[in-house]
């Protein structure tokens, strides 16, 4: 059972986790394609969400920062947190299946709310 401190300091983590865009936009990138996406792929996919721009207009050397920032901080703190899988290896990062779960709920209470409200 999970008493109110051990609730307060995963609500504290998620929230730490979720704190910065680039994470929460390599999040919606794995939710949108649905499957593991290589790093440098997931990296232009942020970069057009964060120049709001195609690919082509974002300068090699912007979408190389974050790549970089992906690498090292962004794919390991939600690694840690249990939000993605990432293989050096395959050099993949995959969005976890309970994550995807929790996404999926979330639209479907969305959509409640939305026709309970409307």
């Amino acid at each position: 059972m999970v008493g109110p401190k051990d609730a307060h300091d995963t609500a504290n983590d998620a929230f730490d986790v979720l704190s910065h865009h680039r994470r929460r936009y390599a999040l919606q990138c794995l939710r949108e394609y649905e499957t593991p996406l290589a790093l440098a792929d997931l990296a232009d996919e942020v970069a057009v969400r964060e120049h709001d721009r195609p690919l082509p207009e974002i300068s090699a050397e912007a979408v190389k920062r974050i790549y970089v920032s992906l690498y090292h901080t962004h794919v390991p703190k939600l690694a840690d947190a249990d939000y993605v899988r990432y293989s050096q290896e395959r050099d993949e990062v995959a969005l976890l299946d309970h994550v995807a779960r929790l996404e999926q709920r979330r639209r479907y209470l969305v959509a409640e709310r939305s026709t309970t409200n409307g």
